[in-house]
């Protein structure tokens, strides 16, 4: 059993990064994908378990689609979904799901990817990779696009992900990111998740905070050691 994780772009004309870890949350493989049937062919190919992506997968509740021009409207005068104002509210930015957003295509192609993949008996479950490294490491996060940010997700990742520190190729922000999204799907079958939003909108998977299993890494000493309750 593997479980899957995606960092999709607006469209195929640029590769979205996935990555692959087996049943013990070790990875398997990184690397990119084009189109969506190059990604649907994979991800169902897989055997996995499940396959979480990064990218909004509902809509406010009172949308039908994201079009400007369209009449309908949301049912809620506050911004964005309910799991979208949660994270605020826990002091983790994100990006509002809104007929205006600029990651728009995104949403739909993840959308579409969604539902494609969950009719064909694929597991799909929405996450947020910023929330997982929130909720596991804390505050500060250095910038994922910055050389420090990089490095901090290499060695952060490479004692909670078994594979990664060892990799052979260049790794890029986005792959880190697709690592994360299969890092939280392994996290959700072990029961160590919890769920943001409401149903109608569609809920971000993020990690449990508080329940003594939570991985952190001692700066002093350099290696593992469990947080406590």
């Amino acid at each position: 059993m593997t479980y899957l994780g995606l960092d999709p772009t607006a469209s195929g004309k640029k590769p979205s990064a996935y990555a692959v870890l087996d049943d013990a949350g070790s990875l398997i493989s990184c690397g990119a994908l084009d189109t969506n049937q190059d990604i649907e062919e994979w991800a169902l190919n897989s055997g996995a378990h499940s396959l979480g992506i990064d990218c909004p997968l509902g809509l406010p509740a009172g949308l039908c689609c994201l079009e400007e021009d369209c009449p309908c409207t949301p049912a809620s005068s506050l911004k964005g979904r309910m799991c979208e104002r949660q994270l605020a509210q826990q002091g983790i930015s994100c990006y509002f799901t809104t007929n205006r957003s600029f990651i728009k295509p995104m949403i739909n192609r993840g959308m579409a990817l969604r539902d494609n993949l969950v009719s064909q008996g694929l597991n799909v479950i929405e996450v947020y990779p910023y929330a997982t490294k929130v909720r596991i490491w804390g505050k500060p996060i250095p910038k994922k696009t910055t050389s420090k940010g990089r490095a901090f997700l290499k060695e952060r990742l490479g004692c909670l992900v078994p594979g990664v520190a060892s990799h052979p190729g260049k790794m890029t922000h986005d792959m880190y990111d697709a690592i994360l999204a299969a890092y939280t799907a392994y996290l959700h079958s072990q029961g160590k998740t919890e769920l943001l939003g409401i149903e109608d909108e569609g809920f971000i998977v993020v990690p449990k905070t508080g329940a003594g299993w939570l991985p952190s890494l001692d700066s002093n000493q350099g290696y593992l050691i469990q947080s406590q309750a």
